[in-house]
């Protein structure tokens, strides 16, 4: 296991980079699924709002997002030096405004990626699922 994500069910993702693959557990344990096929899934993040699930390959430095059910949907390759590129994308994070914060292993560089005006919010990966609320 190399990541982990929690959508709003309470399903866990894992990044399972010896293995090539993302496993999907329910809350309990449970195995759910697996998605074989990713060559080195590096990180794993469910956004809010469409809850989908975005996985960095650090084999490829491709950044590819997934429905919950595993059908891939779309991806960019994110390779290369120039800014906005990785040698190895190891973690993102994003913030309230979509703004995306990377670590790069290879490069040992971090990065802000801001989202560009007028950008297609379904390539947008969006901001990171809240599990509970805050006790008052």
């Amino acid at each position: 296991m190399h990541g982990l994500a929690v959508d709003r069910n309470q399903h866990v993702y894992v990044a399972d980079r010896s293995n090539a693959r993302v496993q999907v557990f329910d809350a309990n344990g449970k195995h759910l699924a697996t998605w074989p096929n990713i060559r080195f899934p590096n990180h794993v993040f469910v956004s809010d709002a469409a809850q989908d699930v975005w996985v960095a390959d650090n084999m490829t430095a491709e950044i590819v997002k997934f429905d919950v059910n595993g059908n891939r949907l779309f991806s960019w390759d994110a390779s290369g030096t120039a800014p906005g590129g990785f040698g190895e994308l190891h973690q993102f994070a994003v913030d309230s405004k979509g703004n995306v914060y990377t670590a790069d292993n290879v490069l040992g560089r971090l990065q802000k990626l801001a989202p560009k005006p007028g950008a297609d919010p379904k390539h947008l990966i969006g901001q990171s699922v809240k599990l509970a609320s805050k006790a008052r």
